[in-house]
């Protein structure tokens, strides 16, 4: 056996084949790293020793032997073969080694090469182009080829987070990864065997579901209520969209994830209906949609978005005692378009904020320019969404508009809808706080439209009350809507909140209001929404 101590290596062990004698012999090396004696094997002592260690399947022990056989076949010229095989050293060790067979002359050279660490690594890199680094679901291309494999009857289902960003602001980074976590762990565990999903990206999964209709609805629900009881402080909500697949229509993976987005898309935020069906005529809605989208920048830029007053009388002086701002877009081309049709978009795709931030800073304009003319002015509301409190800089970007215009704290209120609570009433009432510290008057609005009115009441201490007048809008349950009112307006009295009621088209209801405390009201009984010059009008005719 010739000497070849000089290639080996802590990472390369060698064994020799005499290709005359049919005997095997085993370098220091090589017994090193492996239980074998150092010295000169008989071939049927050799393979029956790798067969007694178990070292080797009996598959590889042919590969071994045929890579030798193949090798003795050729001419004396040097050539090589390789394998690489997954082996047990001496140590216990499960390791991954490159074996070449190397002719040279009358003898193979055999060489054990450690390789554990190349393939470790290549095996990571495959991992991370099928497996999410965080939650260990499939990567998006992952799940679109295995969708694309699918067969039986499925449903897509595509989650959204509503308000990550937030939890990621106010709690960090490491608990929003938790929160991810979470919810990877309970989609896996409701999942079983029944389908496989993917975190697409950020706070977006897509779940494919082996099921029928009724099964998908009770997937969605059970789903929906396990992630909302993550104990963070902070209430975590979903929206679900679902599309169930169309076979007949061979469509690619990734469109059937965007039909799954679209449905989910149509009621992000709405947290009455908490999962949606994909339906042809959403590709209409869409395009509908993106035209809004298209066009809202540009809109705000170039000032299309302009303001509207609504006045809140005391329906004892009748005298105006303040006023709500409103918005409305006065498109160059359609004309003027009513909010329904582009504040649910704005919401959708987070441009809403940018517009309340805009409002807020045209209401301080005015109220300048009023000032400095010398108009008698009264406090004007403006309107705050859950998606503008959730905003890390929300306090300081308010009182950097305010503070640039000089406004006095007491001419400018904010209103924040009821239905911002569903962030949670303490994060609310830490919102409510500050702002009451820097001076602000907060008022809720649509009071007993939400969900939870009687906790807004326990847990937030508002200044002003806003009553929606939607409990005296039938009359078979016109009683019992105005016992609710009159035993709301007593409760927030003694609570030392003011009350609004907004909505009041009729003196009946406005009489009635008084007789049971509330004296400022706001309606179509007193004033519609107003453009600026009218709404000076009524300022210097009132309060003159």
């Amino acid at each position: 056996m010739r000497d070849y101590k000089a290639h080996s290596s802590n990472s390369k062990f060698l064994i020799s084949y005499n290709i005359n004698d049919k005997t095997f012999g085993i370098s220091k090396a090589f017994s090193v790293e492996f239980p074998f004696e150092e010295k000169v094997y008989t071939s049927e002592a050799f393979y029956d020793e790798l067969l007694n260690m178990g070292r080797l399947s009996t598959s590889f022990l042919i590969k071994f032997q045929k890579g030798i056989e193949t090798l003795e076949s050729k001419e004396n010229e040097d050539i090589m073969d390789s394998e690489e095989a997954l082996l047990r050293n001496r140590y216990e060790e499960s390791k991954w080694y490159r074996i070449d067979f190397i002719l040279v002359k009358e003898e193979i050279i055999i060489t054990f090469t450690d390789i554990t660490d190349v393939v470790t690594y290549t095996q990571h890199l495959v991992k991370l182009s099928q497996y999410d680094e965080l939650t260990n679901l499939y990567t998006k291309s992952a799940f679109n080829q295995l969708v694309e494999k699918t067969k039986v009857p499925y449903a897509i289902l595509f989650l959204d987070v509503l308000r990550f960003k937030v939890v990621n602001n106010y709690f960090g980074k490491a608990a929003g990864d938790l929160l991810l976590i979470h919810i990877a762990e309970v989609i896996t565990n409701l999942l079983g065997k029944n389908g496989f999903a993917s975190r697409l990206s950020g706070d977006r999964y897509a779940i494919l579901l082996y099921t029928d209709k009724v099964y998908v609805e009770q997937f969605s629900e059970t789903l929906l209520e396990e992630i909302s009881n993550y104990d963070l402080g902070f209430n975590i909500l979903c929206n679900i969209g679902i599309y169930i697949d169309r076979p007949e229509e061979q469509m690619a993976a990734s469109l059937k994830v965007d039909r799954a987005i679209m449905a989910q898309t149509a009621i992000k935020g709405n947290f009455t209906k908490r999962y949606n069906y994909y339906t042809d005529d959403m590709t209409t809605s869409l395009v509908n949609e993106q035209g809004v989208t298209a066009s809202m920048v540009e809109a705000l830029d170039s000032n299309q978005f302009v303001l509207y007053f609504q006045p809140q009388f005391s329906h004892v002086s009748k005298k105006i005692t303040g006023a709500e701002v409103l918005v409305r877009w006065k498109h160059p081309h359609v004309g003027m378009i009513p909010p329904n049709n582009f504040i649910p978009i704005f919401e959708k795709n987070n441009f809403i904020t940018h517009l309340d931030m805009y409002v807020f800073e045209q209401a301080c304009i005015f109220l300048r320019k009023c000032m400095d003319q010398g108009i008698p002015v009264v406090p004007i509301s403006t309107n705050f969404s859950r998606y503008d409190v959730i905003q890390p800089n929300f306090i300081e970007d308010i009182e950097d508009i305010r503070l640039r215009y000089n406004i006095p704290v007491e001419k400018i209120r904010l209103e924040i809808t009821e239905s911002a609570v569903v962030e949670g009433t303490e994060f609310i009432s830490s919102i409510v706080g500050q702002l009451q510290e820097y001076g602000y008057v907060v008022e809720m609005d649509d009071f007993g439209s939400g969900y939870s009115s009687l906790n807004v009441l326990k847990d937030i201490n508002f200044d002003i009350i806003k009553l929606d007048m939607k409990f005296m809008s039938n009359e078979k349950s016109n009683y019992r809507g105005r016992t609710i009112l009159a035993s709301v307006v007593g409760m927030s009295a003694k609570l030392h909140m003011s009350i609004i009621a907004e909505g009041v088209e009729t003196e009946d209801q406005a009489d009635f209001l008084r007789d049971i405390g509330c004296e400022v009201i706001q309606g179509y009984l007193y004033s519609k929404p107003v453009p600026e010059d009218e709404y000076i009008e009524k300022l210097k005719e009132n309060l003159s």
